[in-house]
């Protein structure tokens, strides 16, 4: 082996080596990092049978953390109070962040994960919306739509909530789509694999959904800025990217999802 040879293999070694020293000595892995969480947001994050938390964003959050050496502690709230304990310095991780303007100012963002597209469910029933072919004409029509008050679904929902007096809110996903069956809303508004994930239970019967896109963004972990670094993120999105190249990123999310839910 000549000396150049030599050389540019000791410096990889000492490179692979530094680096994984400097992932492995992380203050932030001292001890599990602690993730805040909704309860029910199938199939992203749940809680099984057994109590466990699961579900594939946190799964794909718990793989990028043992890379880095890390532990993950998951703690279920309501969403507006987990993003509140997020926000109060109480937690160190969030999951399915889009951007907004608020949320930039008191989080780290990581490299979007994901893709998210808003839509809405409808009774099969409903022509008037069914033809529809934005929201506008839903306002125009009276129609009670369904949200999470707590989530966040573009600025044209953002300005209608303003002035429009039929939305219901509701936090959880499953009690939106029994006022829905129920003729008590006429619309439910959710991330479309989540509404589609869902509607795939026996449980439901005739409810559609309507082939038009809200919003659509990037989705991101988030994390809080008092008690995780710069340093740690930068090592976090290296393991992210690293997934997105080599494709495993995507195969993950195809293996897991129902073929009729993946986009």
């Amino acid at each position: 082996m000549n000396y150049t040879r030599l050389v540019v293999l000791i410096t990889i070694v000492l490179t692979m080596f530094s680096s994984g020293k400097a992932m492995a000595t992380l203050p932030e892995c001292d001890s599990p990092l602690k993730l805040s969480s909704t309860t029910q947001w199938h199939p992203y994050i749940y809680q099984n049978d057994k109590g466990e938390s699961t579900g594939l964003d946190v799964e794909l959050l718990i793989i990028i953390l043992k890379r880095m050496g890390c532990e993950l502690e998951v703690i279920h709230f309501p969403e507006r109070r987990a993003l509140y304990e997020l926000s109060q310095g109480h937690f160190d991780i969030g999951v399915g962040a889009s951007k907004n303007a608020n949320r930039l100012k008191k989080f780290l963002y990581s490299l979007p994960y994901r893709h998210e597209s808003n839509k809405f469910a409808f009774r099969a029933d409903d022509q008037d919306v069914a033809i529809s072919s934005s929201l506008k004409e839903l306002l125009d029509m009276n129609k009670v739509i369904a949200i999470n008050d707590a989530g966040w679904y573009g600025e044209e929902i953002e300005q209608a909530k303003k002035n429009y007096p039929h939305f219901s809110h509701s936090p959880t996903l499953v009690r939106r789509l029994k006022m829905l069956t129920a003729n008590r809303v006429d619309i439910v508004v959710e991330d479309e694999i989540v509404l589609c994930t869902e509607l795939l239970l026996p449980t439901y019967n005739n409810i559609n959904i309507h082939p038009i896109a809200l919003f659509e963004t990037s989705v991101h972990f988030i994390f809080n800025k008092n008690s995780v670094s710069a340093v740690f993120l930068e090592q976090f999105d290296k393991v992210l990217n690293s997934m997105r190249e080599d494709g495993s990123l995507q195969k993950y999310y195809q293996k897991q999802l129902p073929l009729q839910c993946q986009q």
